[in-house]
């Protein structure tokens, strides 16, 4: 196990509002976006993902510049996995 802190990830939700929904090892010289597909084709982050990820090295992180946002359809196509998208909607109660 590694001595450095965790990328803490949120799954579509807002970092700073929500604590984060899992957290993954930060292997030095290893990039981030490659720690994060490596835990997609784990399936550490389960079969359905939101259309953005968060990242940070920070639980509660306080500046917008220590968020990094992740497209998860770009990364899919980026590294050719096969995937569909879908849309989910909230009707006002």
């Amino acid at each position: 196990m590694s001595s450095s802190p965790p990328l803490y990830i949120w799954l579509g939700r807002a970092p700073g509002a929500f604590d984060p929904d899992m957290e993954i090892e930060d292997v030095p010289g290893t990039a981030d976006l490659d720690l994060l597909t490596a835990a997609i084709m784990d399936g550490k982050l389960g079969t359905i993902l939101p259309s953005r990820i968060y990242m940070s090295t920070h639980q509660s992180p306080e500046l917008s510049r220590s968020i990094r946002t992740v497209d998860v359809g770009k990364l899919l196509r980026d590294i050719g996995v096969d995937h569909k998208r879908c849309y989910e909607i909230t009707l006002p109660e």
